[in-house]
């Protein structure tokens, strides 16, 4: 289930869900690293993966219903050519998710950052996933 959040929360925030404006990106293959931190956690947890950006703008229309509850709802806040930011609130088995994200973007990189905060069963939750990404090239 904590996979499965983390999950839907970094695609979220890097192909971002449902409203049209976002931050310019160059289009082609991305290297993207995520780290996550928790309390529970001993050390914080790191992933790379590529991802193919064919759009030059990085917006919340990417993202298909498939891959994200039809339950959450997302508010997107700030948006400008460089930076966005945007919540998204789910319920989550016994409880509710609230995130709180940023993206920032220089056209080749792009960074940014997820508070979550998680409430289940009446037990709280906390974690941070950071993220970095860089076009290393051209779609495969």
């Amino acid at each position: 289930m904590k996979k499965r959040i983390i999950a839907i929360a970094v695609f979220a925030a890097l192909s971002s869900p449902l409203l049209a404006d976002g931050v310019k990106v160059e289009p082609g293959l991305w290297s993207i690293t995520t780290t996550t931190q928790m309390p529970m956690l001993p050390a914080p947890q790191t992933m790379t993966v590529e991802e193919c950006f064919e759009d030059d703008v990085m917006d919340m229309d990417e993202l298909s219903t498939e891959d994200l509850d039809s339950d959450c709802t997302f508010e997107q806040g700030e948006v400008g050519d460089d930076r966005m930011t945007f919540t998204i609130d789910c319920p989550i088995e016994g409880g509710k998710m609230h995130a709180e994200w940023w993206v920032e973007s220089a056209g080749d990189s792009a960074t940014g950052e997820g508070k979550i905060n998680m409430d289940m069963q009446g037990m709280a939750m906390e974690m941070t996933v950071s993220w970095e990404g860089e076009r290393i090239g051209d779609c495969k």
